[in-house]
């Protein structure tokens, strides 16, 4: 293995060790995607991503690609850029919505799909603390 990947591997597994909701750089992020009031409106986002992904690709989206779909809604991307791209984050997440009922996944890439209680993040009057949104231009 090169040295290049060594660091790549070892980089990944402190970032997978990393704590989201005490680290400063992640929490408010972490927060906004996993609090009450508004988690339902960014998992509402990543279920709609995950059904138009798996239609037009024949497969289910990466938790990466699922991220990278949400970060472009939020206005302050650029200066969360880090957080976005967290392993952590995307992995906690991903669990707190599973655990919510909103998607379902294996340890196997691409089996995101669907939870039995996503129905619920498309009934009108849960879009109270919506996220800020970037205007695209």
């Amino acid at each position: 293995m090169t040295d290049e990947k060594k660091r790549l591997v070892v980089r990944s597994q402190s970032e997978l060790s990393e704590k989201p909701w005490s680290a400063p750089h992640l929490s408010p992020l972490f927060t906004e995607l996993t609090a009450d009031e508004t988690a339902p409106v960014w998992a509402r986002r990543a279920v709609r991503f995950i059904h138009r992904h798996t239609r037009e690709h024949g497969q289910p989206p990466t938790f990466r690609e699922v991220f990278t779909e949400l970060a472009a809604h939020d206005r302050d991307a650029a200066d969360r850029q880090e957080a976005w791209l967290s392993a952590s984050v995307r992995y906690l997440t991903m669990v707190h919505w599973r655990r919510r009922g909103w998607i379902r996944f294996r340890r196997e890439p691409r089996t995101l799909r669907s939870g039995p209680a996503a129905g619920e993040l498309f009934i009108t009057g849960t879009t109270q603390g919506a996220p800020k949104q970037r205007t695209r231009t």
